[in-house]
């Protein structure tokens, strides 16, 4: 389809007209095609138009050299231009991105900025086929496989059923020159070998595969709505006054998961492909079923799905002799000598005794159950660890709600099951001894 025409049909189609738009321009074939299109039409549909180039400075001189000729280009066309500098190399490192994603992410927080009604993508047909293909590699569901939406929010894509050829193809017979990133040339990205390997094989055996892409992303779109449509009424239908789900193992296999996923979404636990699997699992048995290795349980029983999480629980001042968090829970704490430690120990064998050099301990030490993101430097370690992971791998699921955890002023200093941290540790300075150990009742002390 000739580029000039699918931009006229999609303003026409989604009734487009009288708006502000801004088109993200790099200097580069796809994003100069759509803003030349946009260019020609823009008195036929009452467009404000404006540009908007992203600095990436990524590419030292020829990043200087596509934002000149983006200038250029708003200059001659009359078209005001924005351009916003992004440090993409800085997120990539604080965020533990790759600099391809972290690069997406800057242009988009850029766009959020804009002051305009639309902003409008370069995305196009071979992009469309590149994104269903890394998507299916990756691992994916129906919605992955709708690929990039023509339209979300005031993001429009008006050239997504055009093909990179068909836009070379029309810059080519106006005698528009365009820039060329030489990134896009390498392999170093998986979208790369994709473009480079992949889709040339696939267009060798259908020269329309990049269309064939683009219908059948449509049509799943419109097969994934209306399931996502029937499974807001099923799940409405399905939620409890008290939060629970019932009915939900008679539905179809399409329904539950998404369903499952909204619940999970819901109660803030995984909802990937693995955790709704193994939740269908516990539909069809039964039971109890810990998703994510923590205190927050999972119940299925007589068509109902529950989720069991522990209560809050406040914190305590450690007291000498008895403290008590839980039901039937106590810790006992006791500050003695090495030489009464000796003779307690010899005697309380039954019990997993802690000791911590008292004298280090900063401020109060305060009880509490576990809290997210506790972490703590084990003995013998030279590094922080997180107690979740610690946990997971140490102690079984049903033992973790009622966990005790000892904090002074500059941080956990114990953990029950896993011990105590290195900055209290025993040494051979050490003279006065915090000794804790846990018990379940009070007859279990003697």
């Amino acid at each position: 389809m000739r580029p000039s025409d699918a931009v006229r049909e999609f303003l026409l189609r989604e009734g487009i007209s009288g708006v502000s738009v801004c088109c993200a321009f790099s200097g580069g074939a796809d994003s100069l095609c759509l803003l030349r299109c946009l260019w020609e039409q823009k008195a036929q549909f009452g467009l404000e138009l404006t540009a908007v180039h992203i600095q990436h400075g990524l590419r030292g001189e020829e990043s200087r050299r596509d934002e000149n000729y983006c200038r250029m280009v708003c200059e001659a066309w009359n078209i005001p231009l924005t351009v916003i500098s992004a440090n993409v190399q800085s997120h990539a490192q604080a965020h533990h991105l790759s600099t391809e994603t972290a690069a997406r992410e800057c242009r988009y927080a850029a766009f959020e900025t804009l002051p305009c009604d639309l902003i409008a993508t370069a995305h196009t047909a071979s992009d469309q086929l590149e994104t269903v293909l890394f998507r299916m590699a990756r691992g994916t569901g129906l919605k992955g496989l709708c690929g990039i939406p023509k339209r979300r929010g005031r993001y429009i894509r008006p050239l997504l059923a055009v093909t990179r050829r068909e836009i070379e193809d029309f810059l080519e017979e106006r005698d528009i020159p365009y820039m060329t990133d030489s990134t896009n040339l390498s392999d170093d990205y998986s979208r790369n070998r994709i473009r480079h390997h992949i889709v040339p094989e696939l267009l060798a055996l259908n020269s329309g595969a990049e269309q064939n892409a683009v219908r059948m992303t449509e049509t799943l779109s419109e097969d994934a709505a209306y399931l996502e449509a029937q499974a807001d009424r099923c799940y409405a239908a399905a939620m409890q006054a008290d939060g629970s789900l019932a009915g939900i193992g008679e539905l179809p296999p399409a329904l539950q998961r998404r369903c499952l996923m909204r619940f999970l979404t819901s109660q803030s636990l995984p909802c990937g492909y693995e955790a709704v699997a193994a939740v269908q699992s516990l539909l069809s048995r039964g039971g109890r079923l810990d998703l994510d290795r923590s205190s927050t349980l999972l119940r299925y029983s007589r068509g109902v799905l529950y989720v069991e999480k522990p209560q809050a629980i406040a914190e305590k001042r450690l007291v000498t002799g008895e403290n008590q968090l839980y039901p039937n829970r106590f810790v006992h704490a006791e500050v003695m000598d090495r030489e009464k430690f000796e003779l307690f120990a010899s005697v309380h064998k039954k019990f997993t005794i802690f000791a911590l050099d008292y004298d280090i301990i900063k401020g109060y030490a305060k009880l509490h159950g576990r809290k997210a993101g506790l972490r703590m430097k084990p003995d013998g370690r030279n590094f922080h660890v997180s107690v979740k992971k610690w946990l997971n791998a140490e102690v079984p699921p049903t033992k973790r709600a009622t966990l005790h955890f000892l904090s002074d002023d500059e941080g956990l200093i114990w953990a029950e099951g896993l011990g105590v941290d290195g900055r209290v540790r025993l040494t051979e300075e050490t003279r006065r001894l915090l000794v804790l150990y846990v018990y379940e009742s009070d007859t279990d002390r003697t």
